[in-house]
């Protein structure tokens, strides 16, 4: 039986968890940085978190405001992503002790700033075995495992069918390598390598011909996607599925990254025979 990932959108996986020890609330002593890091903390101890950052807002261009600061200085533990990839806190959290901070490393994974690695499921994986074992909190990795392992099967299934069509997707931005570094995946061009930075003239030219070619099933488009660049570049033809690579519109993790590889799936709407 194929494995349903439309059911696992809508769907919260509950796993058992214990007390948080010396931290007496999680709601007012844990403060995770992003919407994406509320989900990692939401997996192991079943509360919604508020994000420093609003979920609506993006990292790159945000700024600390003193209620910010406030807000930090207030909590008993601030989980960031680390000074590269969340420069913004770098200052304000240098002054924060050790042991009121934890960072989800990236370690081994080739990203930096501009890069979204929460969308691997393994820079996932590894976050919430390490935040779980910090906070002194038993999880189990192995239904996490079991549904990733299934929609990679998926994923990578629905992706030779595009290859055999000589087709392939483009992507907004180079936000989701992580999630493509896990899945085996490789868009065909993206309009920049980051989102704060414009496209340049050689990768829509480029871009211009793969969609002439009919090489694109599909664009990939993300909250810094500019439309009407995109209709001038490659016109109305090609599809458009929009990811949430903000975790904006997700209330749990596996959900969110459940909504990334049904988009993955959408795409080119191939028909397997």
């Amino acid at each position: 039986m194929v494995f349903s990932f439309r059911v696992l959108i809508q769907t919260v996986v509950f796993v058992a968890c214990s007390c948080l020890g010396t931290i007496t609330s999680a709601s007012t002593a844990i403060l995770p940085s992003t919407q994406a890091l509320s989900l990692v903390i939401k997996e192991i101890t079943k509360e919604t978190l508020l994000p420093l950052v609003p979920a609506n807002a993006s990292p790159h261009d945000f700024s600390l405001k003193p209620s910010h600061i406030m807000r930090i200085q207030k909590a008993q533990l601030v989980i960031w992503l680390g000074p590269e990839l969340e420069p913004y806190l770098a200052k304000v959290m240098s002054r924060i002790p050790s042991h009121k901070q934890f960072i989800i490393n990236h370690e081994g994974l080739p990203l930096g700033y501009g890069r979204h690695p929460w969308t691997n499921p393994e820079y996932l994986l590894k976050g919430m075995l390490a935040l779980s074992q910090h906070m002194g909190i038993a999880w189990d990795s192995a239904a996490w495992q079991q549904q990733m392992d299934a929609l990679k099967t998926q994923i990578q299934s629905h992706q030779s069918q595009l290859l055999k069509n000589k087709q392939g997707y483009l992507v907004y931005h180079d936000g989701i390598d992580g999630f493509e570094s896990y899945f085996g995946l490789e868009h065909l061009a993206s309009f920049t390598n980051s989102d704060d930075q414009p496209p340049g003239a050689k990768e829509l030219a480029a871009i211009a011909k793969l969609a002439k070619e009919q090489k694109v099933a599909c664009i990939l488009t993300d909250h810094e996607t500019k439309p009407k660049l995109i209709n001038a570049v490659i016109g109305p033809e090609v599809e458009r599925i929009q990811i949430d690579i903000l975790a904006r519109n997700s209330t749990s993790l596996t959900s969110y990254i459940a909504k990334l590889g049904q988009a993955m799936l959408d795409c080119g709407r191939v028909i397997e025979l």
